[in-house]
């Protein structure tokens, strides 16, 4: 009897050790995702074999090409502890490559989550280091995609040619009506006038929404690439961020007010004496402390998410997998350098915000 004690005790331990936190969700709330996932469906060779195959029906892939990537598997992992109804996935490469690693991720966060997610990719958005869309994974029990003129998305484009595209859904939940648009920001670290035409862009949508969407709440989030970079003048704002005009009346950000109450001040997280630990805000597995990644939301989401009565990593936050004391830890991955944790996972950690459902009214 002792005997099968322990062995029981041990399985619970290993059990609450790998999935040391689940963040929760409810019937009148939703977990929103969103995760920069290194150049997905360009790095695992499977990718690569399925696009010849893809090109050439004739090409004989190999027998390890139809098992699915241990990256994928590591990711599927860590995201199903989110309970996320909506997964939104920056820096997927464009075309059958990074279609074929979504559909992966997809099943196996459905083997691990028990969960029926579906996914899509959206069109072409331009070039990063490779061609890229963006991916959308959901849960249709929880939230119902709204088409666009016929489509699952639809593409926003800034003043300046050469950067990303942005990618419009629309998605109801009780009576949670939004539009999301997911950004990938330029990181052109020789040319700041791209950085700034995507946050001038932005800053566009904050302040006129209903320009950009026929719903006023509106939800922005992805990869920002925040004070990204070493070589612009900060005095001469040649930094992107600093082409938004804050107004905390008319949109919010709270991965960065977590911070920096003013959006803009603060470059790194441990600048501010207020944060204990910076590294745990962080959103890359880089060794400095920088946001990147991060939400912005519109006034008439404030109704779905009131800032002042959130907490940090229950209502918002960010899953630190890679550091001992991070919330998602997951063990011994503190050992990899940045670069092995970029091939094993990615270089950016998710983010998450929770929203309300049962607000009790919707826009008319």
């Amino acid at each position: 009897m002792n005997a099968k004690w322990s062995i029981l005790i041990l399985i619970l331990s290993i059990s609450f050790n790998s999935q040391a936190q689940l963040l929760v969700e409810d019937s009148c709330s939703i977990n929103i995702c969103s995760f920069n996932v290194y150049l997905l469906g360009g790095v695992d060779h499977k990718y690569k074999e399925i696009s010849i195959q893809h090109k050439d029906a004739r090409y004989v892939r190999s027998e390890s090409s139809y098992r699915t990537p241990d990256r994928i598997t590591n990711c599927a992992s860590l995201l199903s502890r989110g309970n996320f109804s909506i997964i939104v996935l920056q820096e997927v490469v464009d075309g059958v490559r990074g279609d074929s690693a979504v559909a992966d991720l997809t099943t196996s966060l459905n083997r691990i989550s028990l969960k029926g997610y579906k996914w899509f990719t959206s069109e072409r958005i331009g070039k990063g280091m490779r061609m890229e869309s963006m991916a959308f994974i959901y849960d249709s029990l929880k939230v119902d995609l709204r088409k666009i003129e016929g489509k699952n998305s639809a593409l926003i484009a800034c003043s300046e040619p050469r950067n990303r595209k942005y990618v419009q859904t629309h998605w109801l939940s009780g009576d949670f009506d939004f539009t999301l648009i997911s950004c990938h920001f330029a990181w052109n670290d020789s040319d700041y006038l791209r950085r700034q035409a995507d946050y001038k862009e932005l800053n566009a949508i904050l302040h006129q929404p209903l320009e950009y969407s026929v719903d006023p709440d509106v939800i922005v989030l992805g990869d920002f690439n925040r004070f990204g970079g070493s070589h612009f003048n900060t005095d001469r704002k040649e930094y992107g961020i600093q082409q938004i005009a804050y107004d905390f009346e008319l949109f919010r950000s709270p991965h960065i007010e977590s911070f920096d109450s003013t959006l803009v001040q603060l470059r790194e997280v441990h600048d501010n004496p207020y944060i204990e630990d910076p590294q745990l805000h962080s959103t890359t597995v880089s060794d400095n402390t920088m946001v990147y990644d991060t939400f912005w939301i519109t006034s008439d989401v404030f109704e779905e998410f009131e800032l002042e009565n959130c907490q940090w990593n229950v209502d918002y936050g960010v899953m630190v997998y890679d550091e001992p004391n991070g919330n998602f830890y997951i063990e011994d991955l503190e050992k990899l350098t940045p670069k092995e944790l970029k091939y094993k996972y990615s270089d950016h950690r998710p983010i998450w915000m929770r929203f309300s459902t049962c607000s009790g009214k919707q826009d008319q």
